[in-house]
């Protein structure tokens, strides 16, 4: 390029003569001048006060001079050889002051022709980076030893900045990542704080303390529980153009708490507990509906009796030892009675209270696994996400399912049976909610469907014998709750019972210890 006639890689004639060297006298980067050899011919003040040694002391000498032992030799080889093919050489070499102190130059070295007839130059052009090395370092230590107490925290860390992008995370966090397939942990953290809207958090700046959640970490893991809380924070701003306007920015720390054991161990001792509270209202409402209907079977003989004596005495009383041992028998019998419905168990009054249905049912198939890997029964679990709630006492409305499914086990275990399969679900209805608990065994024969409710009876070929009370019971837990029960066998085999279930505001509680 030239300017007005002007070679463009020489001075503009209007400069003065001597303006590139007072430039160069007043630079705050170190400036020498050296020959091919390395003797040095030129030094500026910015020179002098980065080595310690003055003009004077130095020109003459050979760059040598400055250099430290612990510079590895390689470095000087690669130096030398890069600025002898005519190639700029830029990099760090540690050095020595004139006071015998280390330092570390950060150094460019630009080869320079010399005129005609003149061999070539170096131009060397260095600064003291030492005090930027110990900040590096100080930095680096701190990072490090930051990262290393963030790696071996008993939680799930990391900082969110703004937009929600993960810019800091710990160790714990990566191998939740790596669990979860490499889905971000923090965002499915925030879906379950905020209920599906993980947005809002980071638009309010919403914060949360020990928010406890459940995220499914896969099919293999199964879930996780945690306790979350999350802060903002103000962090400075790494633009350049934020450098005069520093400010600060905004971001979110996440920590979170592994508490799945401590759940595991309560979801285990709460399921116990229900298990144990369940066969003990089964256990009891049997003993009712078995002692009741045996007062039912024995009022009818004890009623003929009286009915014979009566009819002794209207016919004058011609045989008074018969009549006698009549009366005998029915006060005995009466007695008797008397004496079963003492024993009936009291009705251990639960609260009514709003229930979810899915969260019942969850809970009988969760202490009834056993038996159901003990039978080889496949159950599957078809819930509609979300219903509404229903009015009743847990204690019973778990029997109730627990009444149903045992049935449907005991008909799909029964002899010639192929597959051995229960199906439970869910669904909402006009004014209700449905529980339907599907079987894979022989269906209901239409000439017991009657019977099936009734006291001491049982159907099954496998328990040929032993009387039943399940469904009997189911029938008495209906009715106090206001439901009702369908039972059709299914085109493709099987039988399905469904009980409806009516709403929170339409449950009637019929008994008359009232709701």
């Amino acid at each position: 390029m030239e300017i007005a006639g002007q070679d463009a890689t020489r001075p503009h004639p209007d400069l003065p003569p001597g303006l590139f060297f007072d430039t160069v006298e007043a630079l705050l980067s170190g400036i020498s001048v050296a020959d091919a050899s390395g003797t040095i011919l030129y030094v500026n003040p910015a020179f002098e006060q980065i080595t310690g040694y003055s003009a004077s002391e130095v020109i003459g000498q050979n760059h040598s001079l400055l250099s430290n032992k612990k510079t590895p030799v390689r470095v000087y080889e690669d130096l030398w050889r890069t600025i002898g093919a005519g190639k700029i050489w830029q990099g760090r070499l540690l050095n020595r002051r004139k006071d015998g102190k280390p330092y570390l130059a950060d150094l460019k070295v630009v080869p320079v022709s010399g005129e005609e007839g003149r061999g070539g130059y170096f131009l060397g052009i260095q600064r003291d980076a030492s005090a930027e090395m110990n900040l590096e370092q100080s930095v680096a230590t701190q990072k490090a030893l930051i990262e290393n107490i963030i790696d071996v925290a008993p939680v799930v860390m990391a900082l969110l900045n703004e937009h929600g992008k993960v810019v800091i995370d710990n160790h714990a966090y990566k191998v939740l990542m790596a669990d979860m397939g490499g889905r971000e942990p923090a965002w499915e953290f925030l879906k379950a704080v905020a209920d599906g809207d993980a947005t809002s958090i980071l638009v309010e700046r919403r914060e949360f303390d020990s928010v406890e959640i459940k995220i499914e970490v896969g099919r293999r893991l199964g879930p996780r529980w945690f306790t979350c809380s999350g802060l903002w924070i103000d962090v400075a701003r790494p633009e350049i153009d934020s450098y005069y306007e520093p400010g600060t920015g905004r971001a979110l720390l996440l920590v979170c708490l592994d508490v799945t054991a401590r759940m595991r161990a309560f979801q285990q001792a709460k399921t116990s507990a229900i298990r144990a509270l369940t066969a003990e209202i089964q256990q009891a409402q049997g003993m009712r509906e078995v002692l009741q209907g045996a007062v039912y079977q024995l009022q009818g003989p004890i009623n003929m009796l009286g009915a014979v004596g009566t009819m002794l005495d209207r016919q004058g009383n011609a045989n008074p030892a018969l009549a006698a041992a009549i009366r005998d028998v029915q006060q005995a019998g009466n007695e008797t009675l008397a004496h079963l419905r003492d024993s009936v168990p009291q009705t251990v009054h639960e609260p009514v209270l709003p229930l979810n249905v899915n969260e019942v049912v969850r809970e009988v198939m969760d202490f009834m696994v056993d038996r159901l890997l003990a039978e080889g029964v496949a159950l599957s679990w078809l819930p509609t996400a979300v219903l509404p709630a229903i009015s009743g006492r847990a204690g019973q409305l778990r029997t109730l399912v627990k009444v149903l499914i045992d049935n449907a086990v005991d008909a799909a275990s029964e002899p010639g049976t192929g597959e051995r399969a229960v199906v439970i679900e869910t669904r909402r209805t006009e004014g209700g909610v449905e529980i339907a608990v599907s079987d894979s065994g022989p269906g209901v024969d239409p000439a017991i469907r009657a019977k099936m409710f009734e006291p001491f009876f049982s159907a099954w070929k496998r328990w040929r014998g032993r009387p039943g009370m399940g469904l009997a019971i189911a029938q008495n837990i209906l009715t106090e709750h206001g439901g009702t029960i369908d039972v059709r066998n299914r085109p493709e085999g099987g039988c399905r019972i469904a009980i409806g279930l009516p709403c929170e505001d339409e449950a009637m509680i019929t008994r008359g210890d009232g709701v």
